[in-house]
């Protein structure tokens, strides 16, 4: 009886010991361990912010409070990654040693990427152009793999991969795309990005029209009321902001005044002043107050402390 009593409390002891160790690996941003990233997928403010969430070639990083920290797991290579105000979509690549499927199709997550839903065409596509609206949850993808399931070109879901719609993109007549922006409530308006200038639908991807002829915009970003969006043209870089109600466009005046051509642009869904901007050659900035002043965030793909 007494050896079964100390069996007893060994094994409780041990499974006390595997409890906090499972919960002491549990998932969440820790401080940086690996701070140069090789490859942005994508960035902006996931469940409302404040914090600006970073997908990289390995996984998530997380900048707030003036400091950045990295997701301690599920070090996903998250391509086409869409921030929006319950979460994120993506899709991408498991990381190395998972036993997920390669590709992951489009996934969504909730909880800063602790975990992850698999809602559509998972182990057979990855999306590179994907948008979603940041309140309306539409989703609109580029499909360049076509499957059985899915055909090449533009489509969208309004039911999070349930159902598809395709979409014929008329008026769309150039053979560059930058990227797709959905604006983030009326789920029947999307940009795209080209070299001949930003075109815009305001009828889900069945018509477009051009918004402006501004050369080789390399990222558009839709607000409420209008958007952003960056140009590279004769080595010039630009950013500028856009307005629906007038059709007017305002510059904003960048870090420096020669730096490398911007891939990505994110705007604080509740505070259009707050920017940030990643370049080509992995540089990111951030400015609170629509470009008057900026901070550096990372340099050439390592991250500032």
């Amino acid at each position: 009886m007494k050896k079964f009593k100390i069996v007893a409390g060994l094994i409780s002891i041990v499974a006390l010991m595997v409890a906090c160790s499972k919960e002491s690996t549990s998932y969440s941003f820790e401080a940086v361990k690996n701070n140069k990233f090789e490859h942005i997928h994508g960035l902006g403010y996931i469940n409302g912010g404040p914090k600006i969430a970073l997908s990289t070639h390995d996984g998530l990083y997380e900048y707030g409070n003036d400091q950045w920290k990295e997701a301690n797991s599920e070090k996903h290579d998250y391509m086409g990654f869409q921030a929006v105000r319950k979460g994120f979509y993506s899709s991408g690549h498991p990381e190395e040693g998972s036993d997920l499927k390669n590709p992951l199709g489009l996934i969504m997550s909730t909880d800063r990427g602790g975990s992850f839903e698999k809602l559509a065409f998972y182990g057979e596509i990855d999306f590179h152009y994907l948008a979603a609206g940041y309140e309306s949850n539409v989703i609109y993808v580029l499909n360049e793999t076509p499957t059985n399931e899915l055909s090449g070109g533009l489509h969208y879901t309004l039911d999070e991969g349930i159902s598809w719609n395709t979409v014929p993109m008329n008026g769309f007549n150039s053979d560059f795309v930058s990227n797709l922006s959905a604006h983030p409530s009326k789920k029947e308006m999307l940009a795209i990005g080209s070299k001949d200038g930003i075109f815009l639908s305001n009828d889900s991807g069945e018509n477009f029209e051009l918004l402006n002829d501004s050369k080789a915009v390399l990222y558009v970003f839709m607000t409420e009321n209008g958007g952003m969006y960056s140009s590279y043209a004769n080595e010039n870089v630009e950013l500028k902001s856009f307005n629906f109600d007038d059709g007017q466009e305002k510059e904003i005046r960048l870090p420096h005044k020669q730096m490398s051509p911007i891939s990505f642009i994110a705007v604080n869904p509740d505070n259009e002043k707050e920017i940030v901007i990643a370049t080509h050659t992995n540089d990111i900035y951030l400015t609170k107050d629509e470009g008057a002043n900026w901070s550096m965030l990372a340099e050439k793909g390592t991250l500032k402390k």
